[in-house]
């Protein structure tokens, strides 16, 4: 008798566990839902590997929104490897990113840029980063938008071609491949 009474007891003390737990398992579901995840993308210009790796967040407002993101460029002839983070601290609201990544025309060698957004529509909610075929960073016409691990430096008015970038008879770049950066988690089959 008194091994029924100890599994009824038992029984009893898992039910009400249960039901006690059931709001904290939901508000758990919640959280793995919310959590943090990351998307890279990849492009190869010449002997230059670059991968930026999103830190994004699911947002209702959004695809995503993304707080860091890691961009590191591999040159395969020298090892060198370089890498700028860009951290968004206000990135709920501003929804600034890097978005593509292009290999483009250069006068010797080509070269890389990041275009970068916030997704607004003014005058300074576009910007690039420009850096050489070797990796360096050789400036960003980001105005008041953005965020890097080093300060913008000014473009001067020769500087696309001071740094061997190719430009058509509209001022664009001759692009040779370019690859999309996404914010959003993909969804497995």
């Amino acid at each position: 008798m008194n091994k029924r009474l100890f599994g009824s007891l038992r029984l009893m003390v898992c039910l009400f566990t249960g039901f006690a737990l059931l709001p904290a398992t939901a508000s758990a579901e919640d959280i793995l839902k919310a959590a943090p995840y990351i998307t890279e993308a990849h492009l190869h210009c010449d002997q230059l590997d670059v991968s930026v790796e999103s830190y994004c967040q699911p947002d209702e407002n959004a695809d995503g929104a993304c707080f860091l993101q890691k961009v590191k460029l591999h040159h395969a002839g020298s090892g060198k490897v370089t890498e700028k983070f860009y951290l968004y601290e206000n990135y709920l609201k501003n929804q600034s990113m890097i978005v593509q990544l292009a290999c483009v025309k250069g006068r010797d060698k080509n070269k890389v840029v990041l275009e970068s957004t916030n997704l607004g529509n003014c005058n300074g909610c576009e910007w690039s980063d420009y850096f050489s075929d070797t990796g360096s960073f050789l400036g960003s016409d980001r105005t008041i938008f953005g965020a890097t691990n080093s300060k913008p430096k000014a473009l001067p008015g020769n500087f696309f071609q001071k740094h061997g970038f190719v430009l058509d008879d509209q001022g664009h770049f001759t692009e040779i491949e370019k690859v999309w950066v996404s914010r959003e988690l993909r969804k497995e089959k």
